[in-house]
């Protein structure tokens, strides 16, 4: 039996939950009395944009492995367990689970069989609430019971968002912000049922007089004959009073109210407003859409990259790295770019071929010698190499 078969027996969800949520008990208790989990949480649009934009944005990054030769970093081929972690997922859905688990409950656990300083045969996300047991022995191992099996650090590697000194669990999103999810989804639920049973009547008609069932009737069907799509002028009589009925002055103010919480969770997260849609946030314009991505990266997903890849390197031989390739959250705009690439070329930082694999453009013979920045110094390389075409490129170059 594989370790997800025994920890689905282990595993105890509720069965049926009341629709109208009024005998079901959440998960994580709130004063909204709705409840919050994973699933309902996403019932949230604020938490399912943001939750989503991270994952999304660190899976979408290519990983590069990288070897330290003589004091220099040199790249080298990705082993497949890098591109392919197992039989069923790609790199893509991978990344992509460990960052959902890091964005809801906090930490993430990564079953890696493996051997001492060998890569490991396979990489599998745990879900959090299969574990049931995680605690260290007296030598220090740290053990990850799932099912009915224990096992230790030697297959199984443990990610972390918030965690607190000698504390083996960190902070759970989801229970740190069990209120302010509950209460979206509580106005969620509130207004679906407003608009869906219709219960609230435009108009009262009112009197001091006592009136029969079948009176009250009739008066209802001829106010409703007589003035339904008519502005003619109404005549009342025998004491009766019509009465608009009004949205209250707090139901008014349920988008500013669901506004907030949208900030709240963005601030939670640390996602700008505007990037999860959200009203109020600072307008993004052609000029600084390139500094709004860095400062995305820098201070958003830099800590989620440096977690994952701290995880992935502990796998790795001592002299192999792993990291994310953010390039294309930070590129800049085509003329920057091309300022930018030809002071490097001229400086002596970049050679014409290693520019020219930026914008993915093919190489030409000659273009790995570096220029110097003299007026009069050949263009290409000082073996005679064929000058680059102009706008005929053929299929850019495999990566």
């Amino acid at each position: 039996m594989s370790i997800f078969a025994r920890a689905r027996e282990q595993r105890a969800l509720p069965t049926s939950i009341d629709p109208y949520q009024i005998t079901a008990r959440p998960y994580f208790p709130n004063y909204s009395g709705e409840i919050v989990t994973e699933q309902t949480a996403f019932a949230s649009t604020a938490v399912f944009a943001a939750v989503s934009l991270l994952a999304d944005s660190v899976a979408s990054m290519p990983l590069e492995l990288t070897r330290v030769v003589g004091g220099r970093l040199e790249r080298i081929p990705t082993p497949s367990v890098l591109m392919q972690p197992n039989q069923t997922q790609t790199m893509f859905e991978f990344v992509h689970q460990v960052m959902l688990s890091l964005a809801l409950h906090g930490c993430a656990y990564i079953y890696a069989p493996r051997r001492a300083g060998e890569l490991p045969t396979e990489m599998r996300v745990i879900h959090p609430t299969l574990v049931k047991n995680d605690y260290l022995s007296d030598d220090g191992t740290a053990y990850y019971q799932i099912g009915d099996r224990e096992h230790s650090s030697d297959e199984m590697v443990k990610i972390h968002w918030l965690l607190f000194p000698n504390q083996r669990r960190a902070i759970s999103p989801l229970e740190a912000l069990r209120n302010i999810i509950g209460t979206s989804i509580a106005m969620d639920r509130f207004l679906a049922q407003f608009y869906g049973e219709g219960a609230t009547p435009s108009s009262v008609l009112e009197t001091d007089a006592t009136i029969t069932e079948e009176q009250a009737r009739i008066l209802r069907d001829t106010w409703a004959d007589a003035h339904t799509r008519r502005r003619k002028p109404a005549v009342l009589t025998g004491g009766l009073r019509w009465k608009s009925v009004t949205v209250s002055a707090s139901d008014s103010q349920m988008i500013e109210h669901r506004e907030a919480l949208v900030r709240d969770i963005a601030r939670a997260y640390r996602i700008p407003l505007h990037m999860i849609n959200g009203t109020g946030g600072d307008s993004q314009t052609y000029q600084n859409v390139e500094s709004a991505g860095i400062n995305f990266v820098r201070y958003t997903l830099l800590p989620f990259m440096r977690r994952i890849e701290d995880a992935l390197g502990m796998m790795l031989p001592v002299t192999q790295r792993v990291r994310f390739n953010a390039s294309e959250f930070e590129r800049a705009d085509l003329t920057t770019r091309v300022k930018a690439e030809q002071m490097q070329i001229m400086s002596g930082t970049l050679t014409p071929n290693e520019a020219r694999e930026i914008e993915n453009r093919e190489p030409y013979a000659g273009g790995d010698q570096f220029v110097l920045g003299i007026a009069g110094s050949p263009v290409a390389g000082i073996d005679g190499g064929d000058l680059p075409t102009l706008g005929t490129d053929a299929s850019p170059p495999a990566r």
